[in-house]
């Protein structure tokens, strides 16, 4: 099930955008052969749309204030720590060579700021890249995930 329901989950992202609802997605799963329980598709759809709805938000939070409910994505998924921010973070391999562009995840028991969280990814950065080290050049928070109680 779980690669089915990974499956779903990621074709539920371009559902959204498209403006379809969760019924018919529904039912173009069934019908592709991807299906799950009922309550638990619906569950991922609106934790999927809470996503796509609040991306980005937390960019707009000033640094050194708590992310509010209404900035945060609130989600029923089983992730290890309460809360998880999504940062951009632009890196380089060598002077000259161009920009990469890629995010991070960072997982916490309590909330962040955005700076707290920009400057967690400063100290684990060395310890992340030990292999082929790569300059920072940027970090950008981008968005804050809540995990609630089912």
């Amino acid at each position: 099930m779980s690669i089915v329901r990974a499956e779903t989950i990621a074709r539920m992202r371009d559902a959204f955008r498209k403006g379809m609802s969760a019924s018919r997605f529904i039912a173009d799963m069934k019908s592709a052969g991807l299906s799950y329980r009922r309550t638990v598709m619906l569950s991922d759809w609106r934790s999927v749309n809470q996503l796509e709805v609040k991306a980005g938000l937390l960019q707009y939070v000033r640094k050194d204030r708590y992310p509010t409910a209404t900035s945060m994505a609130a989600v029923e998924w089983n992730i290890s720590q309460e809360y998880m921010y999504i940062l951009k973070v632009q890196s380089i391999l060598a002077p000259g060579m161009p920009v990469i562009e890629r995010k991070v995840n960072i997982l916490s028991d309590r909330p962040l700021t955005p700076a707290q969280a920009e400057s967690e990814v400063t100290q684990q950065w060395q310890e992340w890249e030990k292999y082929a080290p790569e300059t920072l050049t940027g970090i950008q928070a981008w968005s804050a995930v809540h995990k609630v109680m089912e």
